[in-house]
């Protein structure tokens, strides 16, 4: 599946990292960030998936096929048990983290990750627990598929459905799938 930017196809590297991607439900958030890890990992880099719903897991599983060779997806929903997980991965800096549904976390699992460069944390700003520590953050690279309450943006523009912003050095405009 092809990101598009301003119409564009891009594909993102280890530069845009570490990334925030923000959106409510219904907003095409979770199935993009889903593609962009499938990205990623198409692109040669190892990656980590970690989510709180079976279902963006099996998702990930369809789009990749069977080039799981650089991929690890963590079964459990536990934060807990994912923490132990990556404390006991060798290669860890070199892999891509995705922790998506911030919303259903704690703070422990976002003191554990918030200084690693590969990572990207996915979901409702504005029903996540850590929403205010996440925000003092550095990130390379912003997107939102809705408005956040806890971050304002200078000049909101309506988005179309399923399509977010993407805020970065690199990065600026309209960012969505080519389905």
């Amino acid at each position: 599946m092809n990101i598009l930017l301003n119409d564009n196809k891009i594909d993102f590297s280890l530069n845009d990292l570490p990334m925030l991607i923000s959106g409510a439900e219904k907003t095409g958030t979770s199935f993009f960030t889903v593609c962009l890890l499938a990205n990623l990992l198409q692109n040669g880099h190892k990656v980590i998936l970690f989510s709180a719903h079976a279902a963006a897991k099996e998702e990930f599983r369809n789009q990749v096929g069977a080039n799981l060779n650089n991929a690890l997806i963590i079964d459990s929903e536990n934060e807990d048990e994912f923490i132990e997980i990556l404390k006991n991965i060798k290669d860890l800096s070199d892999r891509v983290i995705l922790i998506k549904n911030i919303d259903s976390y704690s703070q422990k699992l976002f003191n554990f990750v918030k200084d690693f460069r590969l990572v990207i944390f996915s979901g409702d700003l504005d029903k996540c627990a850590f929403a205010d520590e996440l925000l003092k953050n550095k990130f390379n690279t912003k997107i939102f598929f809705s408005y956040s309450e806890k971050y304002a943006l200078k000049e909101p523009k309506s988005l179309p459905k399923y399509s977010g912003m993407i805020i970065s050095g690199h990065h600026n405009g309209l960012i969505r799938l080519d389905i």
